[in-house]
């Protein structure tokens, strides 16, 4: 009984005990999993101090340009957090910019980075591939986490595995990002602004650098002689730039990326292999832009002046001739990743050039069509097939008419055709003339008869001699023969030029048999008499 005693308790001891551990060991696991959420450290871009209060910033950071690229940091598991700083460019008065009262460029990235390397120190201890730290860095913010990139050289393998750095239109991009164009310059004491410092690429840490084309901040042209790019670049700046997170609280009503690309369209475009290159650690890529910048203002006006129907056509006509004129003013055989401040001339084949501007002025005039019948362009009609001519109707559809023998020959073989009785008057003909076909019966037709009207002859005064026509009645024309009189009326029976004109010509070929003429045989009755009284 002792025994049996002691036995119990120790039975539920044990049992407690493997709870304990059991409940521990959920409780760890559950731990462990909030434990493993991703973190990504957002810098705003200039005119944001503070991410943390501006709604939809930071999730479309991650949703657009984070997630996509570091799937572990998938909202809502991915913690996301703000890294507050000035965010000012004194002395350009844009709203949220500072103007002459805000701080100044060093001083506004300097703090920035501060503020970033502090907490990116605090993250990093716990930071393991599983539990990433994603940096993300927008406009001024990329100038900020392209400098602390710069920095972390130095980590193990292991924490550089840990960590990934995300860029978008990035003042510091090597080729193409404003600040590096302007290397030249170093600092500027005035302004308090260093230009150049690229963003590395030899650090170890998994890189995305993200630039919409054309963008005036990280995609200005290599060569600023050409001031078309130019003017297109700043453009740019106005309509994109500010673009890349909307939309947020920021941003206008209705604005999206680029003011044309839809969350999916803007994902397609980012894992298009075509827009990506890769260069050291670091995987460039460089969005499309569908409408260029430099033509914005003028759709801008058609839309508030309701004229977009006779603007737009005319945008899409040039605007393919355009983008070949300004890409001159890039190199884009060069990688993003290789440094590239300004140069003076380009290197231009005219032949390709040349191509290029007739093939961009064809798409153009396609564009435009397109705009004006509202995508519908009207094809030619084919031609309805003409059966080739039976041999009967090549014989009678003649340009000349004339008899064709009933009997084929030489070598030409006719196949018998039975065809119905056709009639042999050309009708093209304006004379009426007929055509005979000597195998073919033409029907009795009758004539009606031809009334002639009775033409009297006038009574012939006779005159003085000295006025009288002496012509010799010896020589006064037949009938029938055409003679033309000098002077005064033709006398009866005589064709006068006149008159010949107006008889019809008859065609010899398709002369029909002669009918007595009534009329002829009344002038020649009238003759007669007409001789007499001369």
């Amino acid at each position: 009984m002792r025994t049996f005693g002691r036995t119990i308790p120790a039975a539920v001891a044990v049992m407690l005990t493997v709870l304990s551990t059991v409940l521990l060991g959920v409780v760890s696991m559950v731990t462990a999993a909030f434990t493993l959420a991703a973190t990504a450290l957002i810098v705003p871009g200039t005119g944001t101090p503070n991410a943390n209060i501006v709604a939809g910033y930071m999730q479309n950071a991650d949703n657009y340009y984070i997630a996509p690229f570091n799937p572990l940091c998938t909202q809502p598991s991915c913690t996301l957090t703000g890294i507050n700083y000035p965010a000012q460019f004194w002395p350009i008065p844009l709203p949220g910019w500072g103007g002459l009262s805000g701080a100044k460029w060093n001083v506004s990235t300097g703090e920035g980075i501060a503020h970033l390397d502090t907490a990116l120190t605090a993250a990093l201890p716990t930071a393991t591939p599983a539990n990433p730290v994603i940096i993300f860095g927008y406009s001024q913010g990329g100038n900020i986490v392209s400098r602390e990139k710069a920095t972390l050289g130095g980590l193990t393998q292991a924490q550089k595995d840990a960590l990934a750095f995300v860029m978008i239109g990035n003042t510091n991009r090597p080729n193409g990002g404003l600040f590096e164009r302007l290397a030249f310059l170093g600092t500027v004491p005035i302004l308090d602004v260093t230009f150049g410092l690229p963003a590395p690429t030899n650090t170890g840490i998994k890189t995305t650098d993200i630039a919409f084309e054309y963008d005036g901040v990280s995609d200005f042209p290599l060569y600023p002689i050409n001031l078309l790019a130019d003017l297109n670049a700043i453009a740019g700046f106005w309509y994109t730039h500010g673009t890349y997170l909307a939309p947020n609280a920021n941003s206008d009503v209705g604005e999206i990326p680029d003011l044309e690309y839809t969350p999916a369209e803007l994902n397609a475009a980012l894992t298009d292999p075509k827009n990506q290159t890769v260069y050291g650690d670091t995987t460039y890529i460089t969005i499309p832009t569908k409408t260029l910048p430099i033509v914005r203002p003028f759709l801008e006006f058609g839309g508030f002046t309701h004229t977009s129907f006779i603007i737009k056509p005319i945008v899409d006509l040039v605007a393919p001739v355009l983008r070949v004129l300004i890409d001159t003013g890039y190199d884009r055989s060069l990688s993003p990743g290789v440094p590239a401040p300004f140069r003076l001339i380009p290197l231009i084949n005219p032949i390709t050039l040349t191509v290029d501007l007739i093939n961009a002025a064809g798409e153009g005039v396609k564009a435009a069509v397109s705009d004006i019948t509202g995508g519908k362009v009207q094809l030619p009609i084919a031609a309805t097939p003409v059966p080739a001519p039976t041999t009967v109707a090549a014989r009678n559809v003649s340009s000349t008419p004339k008899a064709v023998s009933a009997t084929p020959t030489g070598d030409t073989k006719l196949a018998p055709v039975t065809t119905p009785k056709l009639s042999t008057t050309d009708t093209t003909d304006p004379k009426g003339a007929e055509a005979k076909d000597p195998d073919t019966k033409t029907p009795d037709v009758k004539t009606p008869d031809t009334k002639t009207p009775d033409t009297k002859t006038p009574d012939t005064k006779v005159t003085d001699p000295k006025t009288t026509d002496t012509t010799d009645p010896k020589q006064d024309p037949k009938p029938g023969t055409d003679s033309t009189t000098k002077g005064g009326p033709a006398k009866d029976g005589q064709t006068t030029a006149t008159d010949k004109a107006k008889k019809p010509k008859k065609d010899k070929k398709t002369q029909t048999p002669k009918a007595p003429k009534p009329a002829k045989a009344a002038a020649e009755k009238a003759e007669k008499p007409a001789k007499a009284a001369a």
